[in-house]
């Protein structure tokens, strides 16, 4: 059985949505009092998790570019968040350990909170239902990957060149 599309505004998509911005900004404002924002945290982690690579993008719960990760590096560096070794790979500096732990401790403590009206039958339901509608989106999103791929695109031809078809090429869109 197929089931029908769904309107644009349907409740459950709503609630969802506002969910996302409502946790999103309570994170931002926790992060804040640190003077961090979710890009800088994010690189902050993946330095602490010794998973990020100078000069080559983080891909991870959000991508962050190359240059863009050297610039949130320079200004982590110049708040003191971050050192650099001998070979210029960033660390957590040792004045900001404790800083690091108590921002991961508030953003745990946010974690709690965002729960807390569930008992564990509920959070244990609403995990799986969320699970349920990423594998939805990711099978999704494959299906439309490969389609796209399969698909030429046709590229306008710059000035005395020829047009040519570039498969599998996809634009992106600003967020």
């Amino acid at each position: 059985m197929h089931t029908k599309p769904l309107e644009p505004n349907e409740p459950v998509v709503l609630a969802l949505v506002d969910a996302v911005i409502a946790w999103q900004g309570a994170l931002e404002q926790t992060l804040s009092t640190s003077g961090l924002n979710y890009g800088k945290w994010v690189l902050l982690r993946a330095i602490w998790q010794n998973v990020f690579v100078r000069n080559e993008p983080l891909a991870g719960v959000m991508l962050i570019d190359a240059a863009c990760a050297e610039r949130m590096l320079g200004g982590l560096h110049n708040a003191g968040w971050v050192e650099y070794s001998a070979t210029g790979a960033p660390r957590i500096s040792a004045a900001a350990e404790g800083r690091v732990e108590r921002v991961w401790g508030a953003v745990k403590a946010l974690h709690s909170v965002s729960v807390a009206p569930f008992n564990s039958h509920e959070r244990v339901a609403l995990g799986t239902l969320l699970q349920r509608m990423k594998l939805t989106l990711s099978d999704h999103s494959a299906r439309r990957s490969r389609g796209a791929a399969s698909e030429p695109v046709m590229v306008p031809p710059a000035a005395g060149h020829v047009a040519t078809s570039n498969a599998g090429t996809m634009q992106s869109l600003p967020a």
